[in-house]
């Protein structure tokens, strides 16, 4: 059982230097970006090929995605009202 004040195991805590890092980094990689989104990888590679999230492929496996975009792609598929 977790106590009070501590995060659910497996939540990456936003005080942290890796999160922090994420949040300021204006360029991430597929595994940054689903950490970045709380989700999969393999949900991060889907909504690239659907056309949802932007991302930059110059040669081969190399993806890149501006954060910029990552946080675009949050607003344009907001499902609740503010």
């Amino acid at each position: 059982m977790a106590k009070a004040n501590q995060p659910p195991a497996g939540a990456v805590n936003p005080a942290s230097p890796h999160a922090a890092g994420l949040h300021n980094a204006a360029i991430l990689t597929k595994e940054q970006a689903a950490q970045y989104l709380g989700s999969s990888v393999r949900f991060v590679e889907r909504q690239i090929r659907a056309g949802k999230l932007r991302a930059c492929k110059p040669t081969g496996k190399f993806v890149r995605i501006f954060r910029t975009d990552i946080d675009q792609f949050l607003l344009n598929f907001a499902s609740m009202a503010t």
